[in-house]
């Protein structure tokens, strides 16, 4: 990596080191010729390296993004031993396959993030994330029911595709033609998928890539949501300049992040002792612990990783396809 440096005076006591890196600008404070721990550095993210996308108009950061971001922040992603699955503790991640095809069917995991936030504190973000392969099932099928047409740019009431699929219960099979299928989402009542329809079809054949990657697909979703709330980084949407008729360049969309870091001394049998002490619950005066449950991400981001999973899996060197199927 290429880095040059350069001093530029803040305060006649202070003064600030530039590092231009190749990702970035990094920021130093020197004060009375110490160099203060304390980093902050301008990040950029390029849509055509999986770092954002375009998700129903706003733009996102990936799990890509953050990787990135993260090389300033220096959050310590780590894996309890134990997940707690109906109120017991399992070993982490906890893997549910269909007894007949192996298939992976549901996934419980847990990840710590583990860092200093820019004031200097230690920051121990706890999540746990259920990850079911049949939710996201349905709800690509709900997607593909809702999309409308456009005509000239402007919005329709036509759908696009009115034949894929229809709520309704088990018992009453659709009176009109093609392979109907009937998939339950509460009791009776679900929906009947058109196996015809090819709307149907790209549903089938990306819940045949979750069921195949479901484990990484879901520890990329909760390391995504570790990344994004710690107070280093804190940030989901990236705002992206409109790229204007006759400006266009090979770069594509890119976004420019502020990223917090904090030079600090811990070690990896700190980094141990700390998520020992934040997995058993004890209160300590060194960090705070935040904890959430993830019940569901959110669609479209869950989507994102898929594709960018999938498309790494069929081709290691691809880039991230950029907006939506």
């Amino acid at each position: 990596m290429t880095v040059t440096k350069e001093l530029k005076k803040v305060e006649p006591k202070d003064q600030r080191i530039v590092f231009n890196a190749e990702f970035g600008k990094l920021y130093q404070v020197v004060r009375g010729g110490q160099v203060l721990a304390p980093v902050k550095a301008e990040m950029t993210l390029y849509a055509k390296l999986g770092q954002i996308c375009n998700i129903q108009g706003k733009w996102a950061i990936t799990s890509q993004g953050y990787i990135h971001l993260n090389k300033v922040a220096s959050i310590s992603i780590v894996t309890p031993q134990s997940v707690i699955v109906d109120g017991r503790p399992v070993p982490n991640p906890h893997i549910e396959r269909d007894p007949k095809t192996k298939a992976i069917m549901a996934v419980n995991i847990r990840k710590m993030g583990i860092g200093y936030s820019p004031a200097g504190n230690i920051v121990v973000l706890d999540k746990t994330l259920f990850y079911n392969v049949y939710t996201y099932l349905i709800q690509s099928i709900q997607a593909k029911m809702k999309r409308v047409k456009y005509e000239k740019g402007e919005k329709t009431n036509q759908k696009q595709h009115p034949d894929c699929a229809v709520y309704g219960i088990a018992a009453e099979k659709p009176n009109k033609p093609g392979s109907w299928h009937f998939l339950p989402t509460e009791g009776e009542i679900g929906i009947w998928i058109n196996l015809d329809d090819e709307a149907i079809i790209d549903c089938l054949e990306e819940h045949t890539q979750r069921q195949r990657f479901g484990d990484r697909i879901a520890q990329k979703i909760v390391e995504r949501n570790i990344l994004k709330d710690h107070p280093a980084i804190g940030i989901t949407q990236v705002y992206v300049p409109e790229i204007k008729k006759g400006q266009e360049s090979n770069q594509g969309a890119v976004a420019t992040v502020t990223v917090y870091g904090y030079r600090n001394e811990l070690e990896p049998v700190n980094i141990a002792e700390i998520m020992r002490q934040a997995e058993r619950g004890q209160d300590s005066e060194m960090f705070e612990v935040r904890k959430e449950e993830i019940v569901e991400a959110e669609a479209e981001v869950e989507k994102a990783e898929l594709q960018n999973i999938a498309g790494e899996e069929a081709d290691p060197g691809s880039l991230f396809q950029e907006g939506q199927k």
